[in-house]
């Protein structure tokens, strides 16, 4: 039974495109300039007594970060090429490695009035490493502390502070302080954690070189290379987790030196985030295997991968593949998603972080009150309801009836008159299988779609197991699929009383709430559980459920949309198949809420981000340095 539930949810239901639409018109193009040529130089400043000396990054055992920044003579070796860039860093390149100037939190939490500068990877979500130069000095970006001297060291200091020197730029300087320069890289610091559920009650554990522990590691994750690795302040080196599993059952990874350079081809270093859940995530390396720590026994917490045909026997202590990211990975990781659907709202981005919506504009339905279901919009579901041509196709776990849901509620959402051709996802068609175009269109989402569907954490055994895992690879697929939304899962049942409770609440919900249903349903006279997914709305008249992937006749169409008021009704509009009718046995209900709020956009854009127009912006492609655009404000502010 479990097996057919999985295959069944695979051929029939959940559906996962991301987006990138043909509209009838192309949209206006927008002013984007993209960042600069860099022109990187020693960093010459002009002291309070007059000299003119460089900045000099060095590495010393009895700094507390183990490294400080010198003023040295411009002539000496220690004297290094400096970049100023598009995120308002200032970047060495030591050792293939790009190490920033940070100000220490002692200053940036305002315990002391000063403290020495030092070297941390470069990143884009960490303010001490951000920086502006005012009247030709250099002050943080909310000039809350600048870059003092006391002639031979650097540090970060109140400007009230009497006891160190300003210096300024030298005017040599003047072209390199006004590029807008292409930043080396594209790191983020995070962490990764898994949690243990025990007596003393649920416990977090993180992920660092070859063991867990309580205590916070701060890891490095690179875009553009796939890299997680460790920073070893001592030596101003990364050090990032390797895998060589390749086809055998399983095996340790293990952690050895890297850089900032272009990985080989052959990139052992290499490991993919994929969304399994509500807010967890799996990690693939090159060759598809998978991360994964054991909870208990002599090597609990130590880190390694194996193989997803050997997975299912990899059950001894208790394994687990889900792991908690960091807040900053994961909204990240949406900000791709969203630039690869084109689901961004800024093109370019303004140059500061966006934070989130209060919980008062969370609560906010997604639709008008009095919105109903016109004539006109009545046809355009139709219309998407009949974009299959029977066969079974699926993107991941995403089948015909997920991908018609999702291009469904994009709709609803995004448009305020419905479209007479084309479509977010894919282009409608009467008999035509939808997945060509929308593969077509959106060749990232799908394979994140797939990432998603292979993953694994455990084996499962029964029905309940197998249809709540779906349910939650449905959740990640939403994500993934319109990453500009707040999903919520609103719950999960499969009993009677779980299923009936949250019908319940969906019909208590405010007019102009927005839901995706993903069910189980078992029909009694062919003995067989089959998975189906269809897009809800709660409106002033009741709760309306729209047909996908039903293949009726209008007349039929319509009656399916006539609103339920109690949960009886609902249970009868969810069980209306071919002519008869069957039962909800397991229901995944996700709530679709206001526009969410990615901070990465606030201060990251794509060269062509144009896309389709308002709040359909991004270029589809993956962020690299050299497709960034400047911010509107030139450098772009954390």
């Amino acid at each position: 039974m479990k097996f057919l539930l999985s295959v069944v949810f695979l051929l029939q239901s959940i559906a996962y495109p991301l987006v990138a639409q043909v509209l009838e018109s192309k949209p206006a193009p927008v002013v984007q300039h993209k960042v600069q040529p860099p022109k990187d130089r020693t960093l010459q400043v002009v002291t309070s007594k007059g000299y003119k000396l460089c900045y000099a990054p060095t590495f010393s055992s009895y700094a507390a970060h183990y490294s400080y920044i010198g003023l040295v003579d411009c002539s000496s070796r220690r004297a290094i090429p400096a970049r100023f860039d598009a995120f308002g860093r200032i970047g060495f390149n030591i050792n293939k490695t790009w190490l920033c100037l940070t100000a220490p939190d002692s200053v940036w939490a305002r315990e002391k009035t000063f403290d020495y500068l030092f070297l941390s990877p470069c990143v884009i979500n960490l303010k001490a490493q951000q920086w502006k130069v005012q009247n030709g000095r250099f002050v943080s970006r909310e000039a809350f502390y600048s870059i003092k001297d006391d002639g031979s060291y650097l540090y970060a200091a109140k400007p009230r502070d009497k006891k160190l020197f300003f210096h300024k730029l030298s005017p040599s300087m003047t072209e390199w302080s006004k590029t807008i320069a292409m930043p080396g890289n594209l790191s983020i610091f995070m962490w990764i954690g898994w949690d243990l559920i025990d007596r003393y009650g649920q416990q977090r554990y993180f992920l660092r070189s070859n063991y867990s522990d309580k205590n916070t590691m701060i890891l490095y994750y690179n875009l553009m290379s796939g890299h997680i690795a460790e920073y070893y302040e001592p030596t101003g080196r990364l050090y990032c987790m390797y895998s060589d599993t390749r086809k055998q059952n399983w095996d340790w990874v293990w952690w050895a030196l890297c850089d900032d350079t272009k990985p080989p081809k052959v990139n052992r270093a290499y490991f993919k985030p994929v969304p399994v859940g509500q807010n967890l995530y799996s990690f693939e390396d090159k060759d598809g295997n998978i991360l994964r720590v054991t909870r208990y026994g002599y090597y609990w917490g130590v880190p390694y991968t194996v193989n997803k045909r050997y997975i299912a026997k990899d059950t001894g202590k208790s394994p687990t593949s889900a792991f908690v990211v960091d807040p900053y990975m994961e909204v990240w990781l949406r900000f791709i998603y969203a630039n690869a659907g084109r689901n961004l709202h800024n093109c370019p981005a303004p140059g500061h972080w966006l934070g989130t919506h209060s919980k008062a504009q969370k609560n906010v339905p997604p639709l008008p009150p009095s919105f109903s279901l016109s004539e006109q919009w009545i046809q355009r579901l139709f219309a998407i309801d009949y974009s299959t041509d029977m066969t079974t196709p699926a993107s991941g776990i995403c089948g015909v009836c997920l991908l018609q849901a999702y291009q469904m509620i994009a709709e609803l959402l995004h448009f305020q008159t419905p479209l007479t051709s084309g479509g977010y996802f894919f282009d409608t068609a009467a008999g035509r299988n939808p997945f060509p175009s929308f593969q077509a269109r959106n060749s990232i989402l799908h394979q994140t779609l797939e990432d998603i569907m292979s993953y694994y954490n455990y084996p499962v055994t029964g029905r309940r197991d197998s249809f709540l895992r779906n349910v939650e690879r449905a959740y990640a697929s939403s994500i993934s699929m319109l990453p500009q939304y707040d999903w919520t899962m609103l719950g999960q049942g499969v009993t009677q009383a779980e299923v009936d409770s949250l019908m319940q609440r969906v019909i208590n919900s405010p007019a102009g709430s927005v839901f995706l249903f993903t069910m189980a349903r078992f029909d009694p006279d062919l003995r067989t559980l089959t998975a189906h997914a269809v897009p809800v709305l709660r409106l002033q008249s009741g709760v309306v459920t729209i047909p996908a992937n039903s293949l009726v006749s209008m007349e039929e169409y319509r009656a399916r949309l006539t609103p339920a008021n109690s949960v009886a009704e609902l249970r009868e509009r969810l069980g209306r198949f071919a002519g008869r009718h069957i039962n909800v046995v397991g229901l995944g209900v996700f709530s679709v809420d206001r526009s969410y709020r990615n901070g990465f956009e606030g201060i990251v854009s794509l060269s062509d981000c144009s896309g389709d127009g308002s709040d359909r912006r991004g270029n589809g492609l993956l962020p690299l340095p050299e497709l960034l655009n400047q911010c509107i404000s030139g450098r772009c502010e954390y």
